[in-house]
């Protein structure tokens, strides 16, 4: 196990696993976290498989780890890493078994005294409206040939019935569409397990939180 004292921290957010700590390390293992956070992470095997993807071959730079981090199945959640040719290699658990799993923000102009009383009757409606977890399902009930259309015209899809707005699509990688997508490639199975997740959260590390802005720190940004 890697405990604290293992760790070279960079700067206020930033901890390293030096590449001198085992000698099959290509690069650092590097990760974003705080004092708090850093309890949790150290908690399980997150950055021993952390430390695993800086042996990868290819590897670049550092092993990087999101302040998520948590154990995952051969890198950690959270975990990112860059290989170059020749030598690189692409990882399925990196690239994760949720492809396109992504992070949307948005923003409102609610002041954060204003919604502290009501965080419990948030956190409710949330939970009901925005499905989350293994086998929960969606209130987003597809007709026959729906869950192809889907799958070839992505966000699109959203956007014709309602689901979406042109802004959506224009902040999704690539509009929301991989082109060129055939539905037909897909088996039977994998479109039965997936059709009812449509509308939701999915599971794993897929989440919803509120967070406030304390501080802008590029106002053009901002």
């Amino acid at each position: 196990m890697i405990n604290i004292h293992d760790l070279k921290r960079i700067d206020d957010y930033i901890y390293e696993v030096p590449s001198t700590f085992r000698e099959d390390m290509r690069v650092p293992a590097r990760f974003y976290s705080d004092p708090k956070l850093l309890e949790g992470v150290l908690g399980d095997r997150s950055l021993e498989q952390l430390v695993n993807t800086a042996t990868l071959p290819g590897v670049v730079k550092y092993a990087l780890a999101m302040p998520d981090i948590h154990q995952g199945y051969g890198f950690p959640i959270g975990g990112v890493v860059a290989t170059e040719l020749p030598d690189g290699v692409i990882s399925p658990g990196g690239v994760g078994y949720d492809i396109n799993c992504g992070v949307r923000l948005l923003a409102t102009h609610i002041e954060q005294e204003e919604i502290n009383p009501y965080l419990d009757d948030l956190a409710s409606a949330l939970y009901a409206n925005c499905p989350s977890g293994v086998g929960k399902g969606g209130n987003i009930k597809l007709k026959k040939g729906e869950l192809n259309q889907l799958m070839e015209i992505g966000a699109n899809w959203a956007l014709k019935r309602g689901y979406a707005t042109d802004t959506d699509l224009e902040r999704t990688e690539e509009n929301g569409c991989l082109h060129g997508a055939d539905a037909t490639k897909i088996s039977q199975r994998a479109k039965e397990r997936g059709k009812g997740q449509v509308g939701t959260l999915g599971a794993g590390n897929h989440f919803i939180e509120v967070d406030v802005v304390s501080d802008v720190i590029d106002e053009s940004a901002a």
